[in-house]
């Protein structure tokens, strides 16, 4: 919403507070797809790893709810920046806590890969076709599990991924295991992202201020890769530039389709796995 109202005003944010978007949505990113890889675990009764992951995650909020004051990262985003700052100490803490946690997460993933156990479950299991995810035009980590190599930090970029340097993580099998090596593989890539932006954090100040008024009859679009996905901001003005439409796109609307293509054929126990596997939310998709 931020980036379409800024786009409307015609202003842009501070180099700053564009790095520190960066970090905040990279954060989010990682604390949910961990949260994610442990549910799979439980979804198969494999508890250990899925305790561990859930210890992972509440280390990372915990450390957010110190540097952000909020757990979730939720009212971070201001328009025409951020509203938190992040000190010099506080950035030293996060660098130095995500170099332990990339050591502990591999532990997690090889844990998980490495059990035939775990992988009897996954290999193979609700599989969504690259024809069948292009067809019913699938976004986020459940296309790029399918074979789709689309990312909007990439694509379109914006904030400052334009001057980072990362891979989009793509698998080829669109099962389970591959929506799961997904997450890990884009977990890995957001701690090379999170490195480069946090050393590289330029002086600026966090916010701009934008116009008193917008303009009338005026038109823009703004969007983002959440960590479901591609979430898009839609918004209109009117005569007296006051906002008179806004249409928000939730990645779970467009991919609520591709769990009716990938559950036929499983047995009734994996139906868990696979719902949890695509993780959409309810409420996204109710908008």
């Amino acid at each position: 919403f931020a980036h379409a109202i800024e786009r409307l005003a015609g202003c842009e944010p501070p180099p700053r507070a564009r790095h520190l978007r960066v970090v905040l949505l990279e954060l989010e990113r990682i604390y949910n797809h961990i949260a994610d890889i442990g549910a799979i675990a439980t979804d198969v009764a494999f508890t250990v790893p899925a305790a561990q992951a859930q210890l992972l995650r509440e280390r990372l909020v915990s450390l957010y709810e110190r540097l952000f004051g909020t757990r979730l990262l939720r009212g971070t985003v201001a328009l025409g920046g951020v509203k938190r700052e992040l000190s010099a100490a506080g950035r030293d803490e996060l660098l130095s806590h995500l170099r332990r946690l990339e050591s502990e997460f591999d532990s997690l993933v090889t844990l998980l890969i490495d059990s035939g156990s775990f992988t009897d479950r996954i290999d193979g299991t609700g599989i969504l076709t690259l024809d069948a995810a292009r067809d019913l035009g699938v976004v986020g980590l459940a296309a790029r599990a399918s074979g789709l190599d689309e990312d909007l930090r990439r694509d379109h970029p914006h904030d400052a991924y334009a001057s980072l340097r990362f891979e989009v993580p793509v698998e080829e099998g669109g099962d389970v295991r591959a929506r799961l090596m997904v997450r890990a593989r884009e977990v890995e890539q957001a701690l090379s992202i999170l490195k480069q932006a946090l050393e590289s954090l330029p002086d600026s100040p966090l916010v701009v201020r934008l116009p008193s008024q917008l303009p009338a009859f005026s038109a823009a679009l703004g969007w983002a890769e959440g960590w479901r996905g591609p979430c898009l901001h839609w918004v209109e003005t009117d005569a007296e530039g006051c906002l008179t439409r806004v249409k928000v796109t939730d990645p779970s609307s467009k991919n609520l389709p591709a769990v009716v293509q990938a559950v036929p054929g499983n047995i009734i126990p994996d139906f868990p796995v696979i719902n949890k596997s695509f993780n959409l939310s309810y409420s996204g998709n109710d908008r």
